[in-house]
């Protein structure tokens, strides 16, 4: 049977913002095949008046897009009737009736039985659907107490008996502090007889904004950890909008401002009523024939004396002929009738989006994630979510400031603002363009977004135990070659075999053939379990991260269906590289072994595509030399071209994280996720090895692409600013006619190698975990007895005089790390030449601001000179060369 997902709305009406948003996310599960049902909360919330109403009306509002279902048989469920659930509220929620000790006591027992008894009809429902997903709406709020027990009970019973891991998704909208506080319709708190979120391995809590997750946790006592997700706007849309100017009789050349809100008191159209007429006004009084028209869509039969109260101003300000009420309008994701208006018909057709609101206003602001999506610009009000949900992350547009305490009409700064928007075509353009690419990156990650969609192997087999990932943006000319050597992975042992390690590829957008060569290869190679999944955010970054935690994911849930708990490695390959027959099985079987942690594996260039650059050539061969060494050492940090995490220390440290770097006025992903990856696991304790076995072929284009920064040192920027590049070619090329490197080019782009070298892989091990320069033999032979001795005491001076007790974000290892190397860089290098070979040569010279510096003054100028915040110039000595 086709697998499920049923929503669970506590709204009990047939549309609102919360079905409507449960739309999206379905039609989005849809393309995958997933059967959607929608349960609108008639047999949950009594003060609608739907209670046990029949569907009528509501299966043609959803047709194509849900099924709608409901609980069987509910009516004969233990006290559970409208008058003991109004009471129920009544006492032990609103607090407005008050009962004995003893009759709330039997109030609760017959909570308990009614919600046992309903969670087994739950369930029943779930399993004549095969229920894959729940969505559940609004769950947090206590509009019934004994729907949302049976509803904790039936997501335990259900996940436990189907050996599913997290498959729910429960999402809040509104809380209980926030929503009616005016009437206190929920009671004071600390609303005792609530039910707070329980913790389990089978929920996601999810809410709109860091506010609400705030005070959610908190009221959990932080028993539960909320994310925060938006909703869903579709930055992909391909169908056509209809122009409904002319139906309106609005002239192509005037102005029309959007506003598609429920017209009630709150959201405050007495605002766009007074906005239009002001404009009309400056219009007119430059000499301009343009005219402003209101556009509202929203029902004027919710708040009738609201409505009445509009049309009087409307008419008090003589501006009829520009605001036009024109009824409720449904999205373009909703079956709507033939030749009907959708909300999307209305933004394609306007100039602006307007949501004026009020300051009270609690929930996320819709209209202006749906104006950025459809690329319009906005106007809204500086109301209390705003800044957290939209403002801060750098969305453009008017804002008219109000307050709690100021919350009236748009005054004239707000007024000018719109009209010189509104004469600047120009302008209009470029912000809506700046604003729709800040939302495809950060109003993307709504609730969808959390969900395995793509599983084409279905379950994981019982005996996988490796996950490969393998992020993929316009490979088209080196993807079959990966692929296949992905497939062709040999074993001694019978450790690595098609039933032991599955592929998971991070579609990250591509625009050319690749993934249709991926489901080819595929298709024609079914021993290997391969699944295809998606990352819309751009960058290997956020694609490795995801294919990671799809297969952390994947893998808890297979030992939670098999009730076991084993190792699990997570493997990163790099479609631009090729990895070796053996590169998984030397991999992890070193890994199982030294029973490891984290694995980096060994990598090469082919030196056939060097004959012509034997200079270029023996500056790499030293750097892969020095690596080798101290990787066997020290066990090395990993790179995205290959390494390998077990799960549990993978889920420990919170996964890949994504970091940030300015690039051109813009925030972009910093791309040495790998590299931080590595830190955090060792400094937390994971074990690190070397397999030497595991071995990968490095594209020699890398090289190529960006040789000429690394000979000059501003490979990864300079003076201070610290830019990591993707230094994969963009296209296949063969370059035979490159020239190689002089004599002084070779000793410049192997100084800055290596200066890059020492402190990251000699210094930074050490710097973590000081102790092993007391404990490893290995190490202390490396160094010698004495000077690991001094090592281990200076560090731990630097680590008194900084008061840094964590040196693992970047710029609290990079200024101890470059001290350590200048003070003693004499000793490393006679380390190094020991371990690797003489002409790895001595250290570079010093910069030259320490010439005029007295010798019994070095270690004090040191610190100053690798602590400058200014001029950058230890990043410019540094260079962070070491690409090689």
């Amino acid at each position: 049977m086709q697998p499920g997902a049923i929503f669970i709305s506590f709204d009990a009406v047939a549309v609102s913002g919360i079905t409507v948003e449960a739309l999206k996310v379905a039609k989005r599960l849809r393309r995958n095949d997933i059967a959607c049902y929608l349960d609108v909360g008639y047999d949950i919330k009594v003060d609608k008046g739907n209670f046990n109403k029949p569907y009528d009306e509501e299966k043609e509002i959803y047709q194509g897009v849900f099924t709608l279902v409901r609980v069987e048989g509910i009516e004969a469920i233990p006290h559970y009737k409208v008058p003991f659930i109004t009471h129920l509220h009544e006492v032990l929620i609103g607090q407005r009736v008050s009962v004995s000790a003893e009759q709330e006591e039997q109030l609760l027992a017959a909570v308990d039985e009614a919600s046992q008894a309903l969670a087994q009809r739950i369930i029943a429902l779930w399993e004549s659907l095969a229920i894959r997903y729940v969505i559940v709406e609004n769950g947090t709020l206590p509009e019934n107490i004994i729907y949302t027990r049976a509803l904790y009970q039936a997501i335990a019973t259900y996940g436990r008996e189907h050996g599913l891991g997290s498959f729910v998704i429960w999402r809040d909208h509104d809380l209980m502090w926030n929503s009616e506080k005016a009437v206190m319709k929920y009671g004071p708190e600390p609303y005792p007889h609530a039910v707070k979120p329980v913790r389990s391995p089978h929920i996601r809590y999810v809410t709109l904004n860091n506010h609400l997750k705030n005070l959610l946790e908190q009221w959990c006592d932080h028993q539960v950890q909320v994310e925060v997700r938006k909703n869903t706007y579709d930055f992909d849309r391909q169908g056509t909008y209809r122009n409904i100017r002319e139906g309106l009789d609005i002239r192509d050349s005037d102005m029309l401002i959007a506003r598609t809100t429920r017209i009630i008191p709150q959201k405050r159209q007495d605002r766009d009523i007074w906005l239009v007429y002001r404009l009309n006004q400056l219009f007119a009084q430059s000499g301009s024939a343009r005219k402003v028209y209101l556009v509202v869509a929203g029902d004027p039969q919710e708040h009738p004396a609201y409505f009445a109260a509009l049309n009087k101003q409307v008419r008090e300000l003589n501006i009829e002929p520009f605001v036009k009420f024109i009824g409720s309008l449904s999205h373009a994701c909703m079956p709507v009738k033939k030749n009907a208006i959708t909300i999307e018909d209305l933004y394609g057709s306007c100039d602006l989006v307007s949501f004026l609101t009020s300051w009270g206003y609690d929930s996320y602001g819709n209209p202006i994630g749906e104006s950025i999506s459809n690329q319009r610009c906005y106007i809204t009000t500086r109301y209390e979510y705003y800044q957290e949900v939209y403002g801060r992350h750098g969305f453009e547009a008017p804002i008219m400031n109000i307050s709690q305490t100021n919350d009236g009409l748009p005054d004239e700064q707000f007024v000018d603002d719109v009209y010189r928007l509104l004469n600047d075509k120009l302008l209009m353009a470029d912000m809506a363009r700046r604003n729709f690419a800040i939302g495809q990156r950060v109003l993307a990650n709504n609730v969808a977004g959390m969900l395995d969609l793509n599983e084409p192997g279905g379950t994981m087999r019982d005996t996988i135990f490796v996950s490969v990932v393998l992020p993929v943006y316009n490979e088209r000319d080196r993807i079959d070659s990966v692929l296949e050597s992905l497939f062709q992975q040999q074993t001694r042992d019978g450790l690595i075999t098609h039933d032991s390690y599955e592929l998971i590829i991070v579609d990250n957008n591509s625009s050319d053939d690749s993934v249709e060569k991926i489901n080819a290869f595929r298709a024609r190679n079914p021993a290997l379990d391969i699944h295809v999944i998606e990352e819309r955010v751009q960058g290997v970054s956020s694609a490795r991260k995801r294919g990671m935690d799809y297969a952390s994911v994947r893998s808890k849930q297979r030992d939670l269906r098999l009730g076991t708990s084993s190792r699990h490695y997570i493997a990163s390959a790099d479609a631009d590289c090729t990895v070796d027959p053996f590169w998984l099985h030397a991999l992890i079987r070193k890994m199982v072994d030294e029973n490891a942690d984290l694995g980096t594996c060994n990598y090469y260039y082919n030196q056939a595509a060097f004959q012509t650059r034997p200079n270029l050539y023996a500056e790499i061969d030293k750097t892969l030399r020095c690596r080798e060494m101290s990787f066997s050492l020290f066990g090395g940090f990993p790179d995205g071209k290959g390494f390998a995490v077990e799960r549990t220390l993978y889920d420990k440290v919170g996964g890949i994280e994504i970091f940030y770097q300015l690039q051109n006025g813009r925030f972009v992903e910093h791309l040495s996720d790998d590299w931080d990856f590595g830190i955090r696991v060792i400094a937390w304790g994971g074990k690190p090895v070397y397999a030497h076995e595991s071995r990968i072929e490095i594209n020699s284009r890398r090289v190529d692409t960006i040789l000429e920064e690394v000979i000059t040192g501003k490979a990864y920027g300079q003076d201070g600013i610290i830019i990591m590049k993707d230094v994969r070619p963009d296209v296949e090329r063969q370059l035979p006619t490159l020239a190689d490197t002089s004599a002084e080019q070779s000793r410049q782009a192997w100084e800055y190698s290596i200066k890059d070298y020492v402190p990251k892989n000699i210094v930074l091990p050490a710097l973590l975990n000081p102790h092993i320069l007391l404990e490893n033999s290995a190490v202390r032979e490396f160094f010698g007895g004495p000077l690991a001795d001094r090592l281990y005491q200076r560090i731990h001076e630097i680590k008194y005089e900084s008061r840094v007790i964590d040196f693992k974000p970047i710029h609290a290892y990079k200024t101890p790390a470059y001290r350590l190397y200048f003070e003693f860089r004499e000793e490393l290098f006679s380390a190094l030449r020991r371990a690797v070979g003489e002409d790895i040569g001595y250290p570079p010279a010093l910069p030259e601001c320490f010439a005029a510096v007295r010798p019994e003054d070095f270690q004090r100028f040191v610190y100053y000179f690798c602590e400058d915040r200014e001029s950058g110039e230890a990043h410019n000595y540094f260079a962070n060369g070491g690409v090689f």
